[in-house]
């Protein structure tokens, strides 16, 4: 819901920039009558937002691509970790072991 909610803010922001540039835009063609402007200004907000939703998408998608190399990398240090700790477990466990036996402890 709440992500819902977000999207639909992040549009309408992107529409009324898109609204606001596509008024500076139509503001420097004086020669343009005001149905051609509105048309124009139409056309060029409609094309602003569905920049910024390709934009958004690419940026999603390269977060999905980013999320998993940076999990596949964690798993791989998480099992190089966990196996220097039994490493080091064993390391010191066994010798222990070892020399209690011949102590006769």
């Amino acid at each position: 819901m709440i992500h819902e909610i977000e999207g639909y803010l992040m549009v309408e922001a992107a529409r009324s920039e898109g609204r606001a540039a596509a008024r500076r835009f139509t503001d420097r063609l004086p020669w343009l009558t005001e149905s051609q402007a509105d048309e124009v200004r139409r056309a060029y907000a409609t094309e602003y937002v569905a920049l910024r939703e390709a934009s958004w998408r690419r940026t999603l998608e390269r977060a999905r691509v980013l999320r998993g190399e940076y999990e596949c990398r964690y798993r791989g240090l998480r099992v190089r970790v966990v196996g220097l700790a039994v490493a080091i477990v064993a390391g010191v466990v066994v010798p222990a072991v070892a020399v209690a036996g011949r102590c006769g402890l």
